[in-house]
């Protein structure tokens, strides 16, 4: 489910790109259709293939011209304001390049227009399919976007009136209210509030906070710089937002119901590109998981032989947003005792802790091949920041500003970080610090080629670079 939420979590234009590709088909074989219905055959001679591909590229070229939408918007109206239009300027435009290029004789009228009268009807009847499908999307929170809302009442309750569940997928699951700070209402027009003091943590993992909303406008200007400051300390994205922007900004804008938003943080792993990464990462760790069968095989029967079971290990870990997992590696090191702490320790150089066989595992990071299942199961991917231990998420949180920046992205198995010499344990602040600012750049500069260059560079980092 965090895979579509993500996907769809700056806008919907992969449904839309989807839903215009589904259209494209329909009409061509709304054109095979017609042309069955008067000779009998699907199969389409020459000229009539070639007016029906001629037709599906108009219709695909005039829809990405004029559809500028980042919404998907239900109902009637949009269709005859996009859909109906493109469908007359399609057949218009293929009508007069058979006209201008003299090939009228080659087609019948009767196809034309039963293609005309077939195509309307299988795009009324998509639409209807395909609001259907989007208004289950939300109302099961696949794709829903819950928000957190920051400003002052009046504005919040603008807002909260402009976003209502059934038209879209923003959903204001909590509030604060920074003029009304002292009113203990817990809920603000159906909608559960909080305050600036509360354990903020808390309240963005119990609601599943995938953005923070701040309200630009008079009464929050004097806090906008405040608000920014606390909230960059989490890792949801944080935009800004305002019924009537003054300002020209030339990057991060976007509107939605009448509304601009700026983007002061937001993830860059969303729509289209994030969900190749996605099928990547699964293909990968399926093909990588087959081939480490033996060799997680071979090192589970010396870990077995050394020290007993359990032969896996399995440790909470920071995620996306800040939200826990469990992470699977092979383990390493000898049981600790129930009263032994040393499970948050990081292994040094020389560390006693450590299985004979688990030094070669380590070495070569063979450890760490079981987080394989993880990728498979989306809770991490290929190429990301390492998921830290949560005590130490904790820690660094609180010692370098902005730490939580770098979840907001799936961990990884390796990251810019690792292929940087940052492999390995972090046994000082300046160094986690360093780790920090390569996992910045990672999701700041994050493309498909950057993921394959640092895959490649890893195997070289793993064979040549030493690692505790």
């Amino acid at each position: 489910m965090v895979l579509f939420e993500k996907i769809f979590q700056r806008n919907d234009r992969i449904f839309i790109q989807f839903y215009f590709f589904i259209l494209g088909v329909s009409l061509y074989l709304c054109s095979a259709a017609s042309y069955y219905l008067r000779n009998g055959t699907f199969k389409l001679p020459e000229d009539y293939l070639y007016g029906s591909i001629l037709i599906v590229v108009s219709f695909l070229i005039l829809g990405l011209i004029r559809t500028r939408e980042n919404r998907y918007i239900i109902g009637t109206a949009q269709f005859f304001r996009i859909e109906f239009i493109l469908l007359i300027q399609t057949f218009f435009i293929c009508v007069i390049l058979t006209v201008a290029f003299k090939v009228t004789e080659s087609y019948s009228r009767v196809w034309l227009f039963s293609t005309i009268i077939l195509s309307f009807l299988s795009l009324v009847i998509l639409k209807v399919l395909f609001d259907l499908f989007y208004h289950s999307l939300i109302t099961s929170n696949i794709i829903q976007r819950n928000i957190l809302l920051v400003g002052d009442s009046s504005s919040c309750k603008n807002i909260i009136k402009k976003f209502p569940k059934r038209i879209s997928n923003s959903v204001i699951k909590c509030l604060i209210t920074i003029d009304s700070e002292q009113n203990d209402d817990t809920h603000y027009y159906g909608v559960p509030k909080v305050k600036l003091k509360d354990d903020l943590n808390y309240v963005l993992r119990h609601h599943a906070i995938g953005q923070t909303w701040i309200v630009s406008s008079i009464k929050t200007q004097v806090h906008i710089e405040q608000l920014i400051d606390k909230f960059m300390n989490y890792s949801v994205d944080c935009r800004l937002i305002s019924p009537e922007s003054k300002f020209k900004f030339i990057e991060g804008l976007d509107s939605e119901a009448g509304f601009n938003f700026y983007n002061v943080s937001f993830s860059p792993f969303y729509g289209t590109n994030f969900l190749i990464k996605n099928i990547m990462d699964r293909l990968l760790s399926l093909f990588f998981l087959i081939l480490s069968i033996p060799i997680i095989t071979i090192a589970s029967l010396f870990i077995l032989l050394q020290d007993g079971f359990p032969i896996f290990f399995k440790q909470k870990r920071t995620g996306w947003d800040g939200r826990s997992f469990y992470i699977y590696k092979l383990r390493t090191l000898y049981i600790a005792k129930s009263s032994d702490s040393s499970e948050t320790k990081q292994v040094e150089s020389g560390d006693r802790r450590v299985l004979r066989i688990g030094l070669i595992l380590r070495r070569l990071s063979i450890d760490e091949l079981p987080q394989l299942f993880n990728v498979l199961k989306g809770e991490m991917s290929i190429v990301g920041p390492r998921p830290h231990m949560l005590e130490h998420t904790q820690f660094y949180s609180d010692e370098i500003l902005n730490f939580m920046q770098r979840h907001k992205c799936l961990p990884g198995l390796t990251g810019w970080a690792q292929i940087n010499g940052f492999r390995g344990p972090t046994r000082s602040k300046e160094l986690m610090d360093k780790r920090f600012q390569h996992d910045l750049y990672y999701i700041k500069n994050w493309n498909l080629m950057l993921d394959f260059y640092i895959i490649i560079r890893t195997f070289f980092v793993i064979l040549f670079q030493k690692v505790d």
